[in-house]
């Protein structure tokens, strides 16, 4: 399985060095060059050979963050008696705050929740302008 990740990483290096040549000579990404095929056999060959295992990395982090979720129950009860283990606490929310924020929401039943609509931005007041006063002296 290493081996089938390391090949699958080769052809994305492979690609990645295709569009920075290609944007050094023409300005464009590969795929919008003569080099399309070769991008487009490279991607194929990366999806023929990398693991499943790997392709499926939010599982991955769903498990880790169901194993979080214990991992931060077990602590919520040590820290009602030590004051120590407060601050492990606090670093395993902390942990589970990041993997929020990159996407991974699990709720208390393990499944897997919607990703929310962003919120409309909300429109800030306009900065006061620069005024500019003639000064005389």
């Amino acid at each position: 399985m290493h081996a089938q990740t390391a090949a699958a990483e080769l052809a994305a290096a492979l690609s990645a060095l295709l569009d920075a040549g290609a944007l050094m000579a023409s300005g464009q990404i590969a795929s919008n060059t003569p080099l399309a095929p070769l991008q487009r056999g490279l991607a194929g060959l990366r999806q023929r050979i990398e693991p499943d295992s790997v392709r499926d990395g939010g599982s991955l982090l769903r498990t880790v963050a169901e194993a979080l979720d214990a991992e931060i129950s077990r602590w919520e009860e040590r820290s009602r008696q030590e004051p120590d283990a407060r601050a492990v606490l606090r670093a395993f929310l902390g942990v589970r705050e990041l993997l929020w924020e990159l996407g991974v929401r699990v709720d208390e039943t393990g499944e897997e929740l919607e990703e929310s609509p962003a919120e409309e931005p909300t429109e800030l007041a306009p900065e006061p302008r620069i005024q500019r006063v003639a000064v005389e002296g």
